[in-house]
């Protein structure tokens, strides 16, 4: 059974994401305890006991969210035996995406997202800006409301950056042009919804952060991949470490054609999202209702997994010992 991975982004993050799969199982204690020391950060706070506004915070979501998506993976891969034919993952989901491919290790993974968000985080406030997601309309009118908007010489910025269906786009912009594009979008009697981010990612406004961090590039041992991956700013199969370390710097300030990526899993048998959240996978399950789709965010889903994937599970989820548990 051909199986397709897929990572979320940013805008996933809540608080207790991880939770469960941390209070009982010690590979995801370790992963938890690595990550705080890569990059001092105390994740166990971070991820359960701090805020919504603190865990929005750029540097906070990304690389809280991709800490909780490679534990659920490395739990799939060590305990379960249960890996991909072929990754996706959604902006920073590409780090996570990446690293289950076997192209970039865990703590280089958390160092390279630290300083992404960064940079992005600097970019924002040189140039403020956030997100909008936008439904029930055609793309080409999304694209044109835009047009009118997108004056970047005047500061003025208006893009589509995440294709994530045919029936949802994302634009980054300017605030003032995002509150009109609001208003285009409503009158023409389209949904619009905030994202939870705090800047206008993959789009012109990102160029500087992509220079800075296109420099951090040569620091990192990225390997070819063991599993192919889709890249975001392509919708290409990429193997070589070239591809990623390309792939990597351009998507900052390129689009993310999710969906043109999606059609390369029209022909494997499960598709299933890994780590906080479970919107792509709905995505998908809206656009492909006979597709076999599923989210894995909380242990219950791992017994619908094996079901779906028509196995059985090795071991009794309910009947755990505390010594598997890992219990501290």
């Amino acid at each position: 059974m051909k199986i397709g991975m897929i990572f979320p982004g940013q805008g996933a993050q809540f608080l207790g994401m991880g939770k469960d799969f941390f209070d009982k199982e010690r590979i995801v204690q370790e992963l938890f305890d690595s990550a705080s020391n890569c990059v001092d950060q105390n994740f166990v706070r971070l991820c359960f006991a701090s805020s919504d506004k603190e865990l929005q915070n750029t540097v906070n979501a990304q690389t809280a969210i991709f800490l909780v998506s490679a534990s659920i993976y490395k739990l799939l891969e060590e305990k379960y035996n249960i890996t991909p034919d072929i990754v996706a993952g959604h902006s920073l989901g590409e780090y996570s995406a990446l690293f289950a491919a076997g192209g970039i290790s865990f703590a280089d993974a958390l160092y390279l997202l630290k300083k992404r968000s960064l940079f992005m985080d600097k970019a924002t406030e040189e140039k403020p800006g956030s997100m909008i997601s936008i439904i029930g309309l055609p793309e080409q009118v999304i694209v044109g409301i835009c047009k009118r908007y997108h004056k970047p010489e005047e500061g003025m910025v208006a893009q589509v950056v995440n294709f994530n269906s045919p029936q949802q786009l994302v634009v980054s912009g300017t605030l003032p042009e995002l509150e009109q594009i609001k208003l285009d979008v409503k009158g023409l009697s389209g949904k619009v919804i905030p994202l939870n981010v705090a800047g206008a990612f993959h789009s012109v406004l990102m160029k500087d952060a992509q220079k800075e961090f296109g420099t951090y590039m040569l620091k990192v041992d990225f390997k070819d991949l063991e599993i192919p991956l889709i890249n975001n700013y392509q919708a290409k199969i990429i193997k070589t470490a070239d591809e990623v370390r390309e792939s990597l710097v351009q998507q900052l300030s390129s689009p993310v054609l999710w969906w043109q990526s999606m059609l390369h899993l029209r022909d494997v048998d499960v598709i299933i999202q890994i780590g906080p959240s479970d919107k792509l996978a709905k995505i998908l399950k809206r656009e492909w209702p006979d597709k076999k789709v599923i989210a894995i965010n909380k242990p219950t889903d791992i017994q619908d997994l094996f079901n779906l994937l028509e196995r059985k599970i090795p071991i009794d989820l309910n009947s755990i010992d505390n010594g598997e548990k890992g219990e501290k």
